[in-house]
């Protein structure tokens, strides 16, 4: 799951504690709030990383797949914290549950702008409407640069306006601090992510493809089929242009779109060494100097 697995004799040397909960013996669902400090660092540090993943590797897991990453993250992060706490079963539903939550972040992000791009309206009447998506979705015509005229593949500006709204709003957003998932400098962001924000787009024009809107909730059930669908055609479209390499260009210029966003694209550290002449310098002035504390 994670591409620099922490060394496991962290987790080992770390002493266990078993987390403590306010709600505990009481009929109330616990939230990440109720529990001591130690856990809720450990419970923010594996749900950030859930995040990613959901985002990058698994959009819909199911059950068993779910469980996994859940555990993984949350070795994870008490190896980064140099603590190991035994999770509770409300723990792990804390983090899981948090699959719904970022697809349903990802499709009001989508709902945000897919109207207004493609002039989808409630106000519209329904043929109006149905015309559009059916339109957009044929072919995958929502996909081009230009709809009526079929030109520019793959290079819809809805795609990478999606992108850098849900991941790359600033620096401190998961695009970035999760590069080891989404990808550094000079990477590519992953396909997975490409796919399940088109999965988004068609949820949010699957609303309009009776003509009058009706809300249509971005669940597992209903989309899982869909995503993978959309993940499929992107990798036929990789395979059949491979010489061209359309697909490795396409997830380059997305997450290089996406770092310039956030303000990310150039961030480097400073490299601060002393030279000789400097060095040198400083010692004839300081030689001899005293101060009047020193006095």
């Amino acid at each position: 799951i994670r591409k620099d697995p922490p060394e496991s004799s962290t987790v080992a040397s770390a002493p266990t504690k078993q987390p403590k909960c306010s709600t505990a013996g009481l009929c109330t669902r616990p939230r990440a709030g109720d529990f001591d400090e130690l856990t809720q660092a450990v419970l923010d540090t594996a749900i950030g990383e859930y995040r990613a993943i959901i985002c990058t590797r698994d959009p819909f897991p199911d059950a068993v797949s779910n469980q996994e990453i859940s555990a993984q993250v949350w070795v994870n992060a008490c190896a980064s914290l140099d603590i190991q706490i035994q999770p509770s079963l409300e723990i792990m539903k804390l983090i899981t549950n948090r699959a719904a939550e970022v697809r349903g972040r990802v499709k009001s992000t989508a709902r945000c702008i897919v109207p207004i791009a493609y002039r989808l309206s409630k106000l519209n009447e329904d043929d109006a409407n149905r015309q559009i998506v059916v339109n957009l979705l044929t072919k995958n015509s929502y996909l081009y640069r230009d709809v009526a005229t079929r030109e520019g593949c793959l290079l819809t500006p809805i795609v990478p306006d999606i992108i850098n709204s849900m991941w790359f709003k600033d620096k401190e957003d998961d695009g970035v601090v999760f590069s080891n998932y989404f990808g550094s400098e000079g990477e590519a962001i992953p396909l997975q992510t490409v796919a399940l924000v088109c999965t988004a787009i068609e949820n949010c024009l699957d609303e309009y493809h009776g003509g009058a809107f009706k809300d249509i909730v971005f669940t597992r059930s209903a989309y899982r089929a869909r995503y993978a669908t959309c993940l499929r055609y992107l990798e036929d479209f990789a395979t059949k242009t491979k010489e061209a390499a359309i697909i490795p260009r396409l997830c380059q210029r997305l997450l290089k779109l996406g770092r310039k966003h956030a303000r990310a694209h150039n961030a480097q550290l400073r490299e601060l060494l002393v030279d000789d002449l400097q060095a040198e310098s400083a010692t004839r002035e300081w030689e001899g100097m005293t101060f009047s504390d020193e006095e």
